[in-house]
């Protein structure tokens, strides 16, 4: 809940999430994508400003560890993020723009064994057949916030096609691991495994029409720092709905 919080007030401080204004009446439009219609900011929309698209996008994500080796329970694999986003366009009618702003990403997964520490306890390994069998279930997850960049590309009209190639970096807040013992209905929640790679970077790509698009993103960051803990990547592709 805290990283929900912490997510509502970073949207109450972005104000309007402003755009750059037109100058040339023709490309002006009537319409703002998304079911948030007449919504303009903090401020009334102004004269001869530009087409506003993509400025706050949910994505819905099945999460995918790396290497595919790891077998997953796929009802436990999905997670989402929000991007509040600036869109800046760089052509009269907006069809190139650059867009930056800030992302929550949480990333769940429900790999089939279970994450361990090492003797040493600085490292962290995976086990398929780790020996520990008294639980029902786990999952493994992370917490993140990013700040997003993207070049974008659409089509002139309102009902557009889009394409947006995109980059991030940001920062791990945390990770979990999660198990539900036989005998107990409570979970038990690892967040101390050893290593975490705190720095987190990958790149994305949307490709959809109007305000809705096919997401993917891969996680170039390995999830553990050292070599003498396994490499461990992640995958996530899924739907993004872009509000407004």
């Amino acid at each position: 809940m805290k990283f929900f919080k912490l997510l509502v007030c970073l949207l109450m401080v972005v104000r309007g999430l402003a755009q750059p204004h037109g100058k040339d009446s023709s490309f002006v439009s009537g319409y703002r994508p998304g079911f948030m219609w007449y919504n303009t900011g903090w401020r009334p929309a102004k004269v001869g400003k530009l087409r506003k698209y993509d400025r706050l996008i949910l994505d819905v994500t099945y999460n995918q560890l790396l290497p595919g080796s790891i077998k997953q329970n796929a009802a436990r694999s999905f997670g989402c993020n929000v991007n509040t986003m600036w869109d800046i366009p760089i052509t009269n009618g907006n069809t190139v723009s650059f867009g930056i702003g800030l992302a929550y990403k949480f990333q769940k997964t429900g790999p089939k064994g279970l994450f361990f520490r090492d003797s040493s306890e600085k490292y962290t390994h995976f086990y398929v057949d780790s020996g520990y069998t008294n639980y029902r279930k786990n999952t493994f997850g992370n917490h993140m916030l990013a700040i997003p960049v993207e070049f974008r590309f659409r089509t002139p009209r309102w009902q557009h096609f889009k394409v947006h190639l995109g980059a991030s970096v940001g920062y791990r807040l945390q990770t979990f691991q999660k198990l539900w013992e036989q005998d107990k209905h409570r979970p038990f929640k690892d967040k101390d495994l050893p290593d975490v790679n705190g720095l987190v970077y990958g790149v994305h790509l949307r490709i959809g029409i109007r305000n809705l698009a096919l997401y993917a993103d891969y996680t170039i960051a390995p999830q553990f720092r050292s070599g003498k803990s396994d490499k461990i990547n992640s995958l996530a592709f899924g739907l993004s709905l872009s509000i407004f």
